[in-house]
């Protein structure tokens, strides 16, 4: 069986990551995964090499883009399953695909957003409409994201933890060690990490802003490791040169090995404005770090080791200085709580004989 994904390019970061976390684990002699993008992303040539094919379709004009989309499902008449992750144009391929009698149409959301203006949050809750109407199941990676955009559908809305493997997550002294030799980090420095695209969503003004207090009050040797790309980087970095921060704030781009990055650090500071769920905040758990988070991270994000601290958006940053300093002062011997971590539910392997269960029995089934 081969189930058509669509998402707009398939990098290794975010969303991406989630569904190919997902692809990674599910028995692809039994349920395939193709992808229906709209550029070419990081992942592509790993998905082909899993057996997954690609198919590109963009045009800026949205009713040209819904007729190019009725040419591709009449072209191509295997796909029975068709899984959309994106709000920006679900409704259109979810439209696209109830005229074409396509059985099974997936709608998941992966984000919840509290911050919009009144009249764009209004707006947004008209796009909902269509996509309630136009797809037949409903998937959410909190109870928050299936809130934001599934308000009438809710009750049909099954919760899709978002998993990742977390058995290469779990601290390892061996990752620490090597890690921080490589970045240059000596054993007794005290590293903060965030990992997250640079852009509006996450936040980084805030975060270099708690830096700046927090580098009055802490002179001893310590680091922020920044991880991810974006269109804000340039900005960011600006800012932390004007807050005399270059010596501390360490930029490190996309990387593949976010797990060592995990090992290597003591802390994970995650101030985000909004979050679906937060993927990140569970793989720092994973890894046994505390956790300084923003309220705008779902409850469903903690996997209840005793690790996540959640603070208002609004509080001062004196306030999330407070707790650095409280957490920085508790850490003790690292402990990732394998067990506990691995019976929970965001073990992908879990996640992946469930979603291949989905599919293999809804694949065949008729519209209503």
């Amino acid at each position: 069986m081969r189930v058509l994904q669509v998402y707009p390019q398939m990098n290794n970061a975010g969303t991406e990551r989630v569904i190919f976390n997902l692809y990674e684990n599910i028995d692809i002699t039994r349920v395939q995964f193709d992808f229906l993008v709209e550029r070419p992303g990081e992942l592509d040539e790993k998905i082909k090499s899993m057996g997954g094919k690609i198919y590109y379709l963009y045009t800026k004009n949205k009713k040209n883009y819904y007729l190019s989309l009725i040419e591709f499902f009449h072209n191509h008449p295997e796909y029975q399953i068709i899984h959309t992750h994106t709000h920006a144009r679900m409704a259109i391929v979810l439209k696209a695909a109830k005229k074409c009698n396509i059985p099974c149409r997936i709608a998941h959301s992966h984000n919840a957003r509290n911050d919009l203006p009144k009249i764009a949050a209004f707006i947004k809750s008209l796009t909902s409409i269509p996509i309630e109407k136009n797809a037949n199941y409903f998937f959410a990676c909190s109870s928050n994201a299936a809130k934001w955009l599934f308000p009438h559908r809710m009750k049909e809305c099954k919760i899709l933890y978002n998993g990742i493997k977390l058995e290469d997550y779990l601290f390892r002294k061996e990752n620490r060690d090597e890690t921080r030799f490589q970045l240059g980090l000596s054993n007794s420095s005290f590293v903060m990490i965030h990992v997250g695209r640079f852009a509006k969503q996450k936040n980084h003004t805030l975060l270099i802003k708690i830096l700046e207090n927090y580098s009055k009050i802490d002179k001893s040797d310590w680091k922020m490791l920044l991880v991810g790309e974006g269109p804000l980087e340039d900005d960011i970095k600006t800012q932390v040169k004007v807050a005399k921060l270059s010596s501390h704030v360490m930029f490190l781009g996309n990387r593949n090995d976010v797990n060592k990055l995990y090992c290597a650090a003591d802390m994970f500071i995650f101030p985000s404005l909004h979050e679906g769920l937060g993927i990140v905040v569970i793989e720092a758990q994973a890894s046994g770090l505390p956790c300084i988070v923003s309220d705008a991270i779902p409850l469903e994000a903690d996997i209840k080791v005793g690790l996540l601290k959640t603070l208002r958006l609004e509080n001062s940053t004196k306030a999330w200085v407070d707790v650095i300093m409280e957490n920085k002062q508790n850490i003790k011997t690292r402990i990732s709580h394998s067990e506990k971590i691995l019976e929970g539910k965001y073990n992908i392997s879990k996640i992946a004989i469930e979603m291949q269960k989905f599919y293999l029995k809804n694949g065949e089934k008729k519209d209503d």
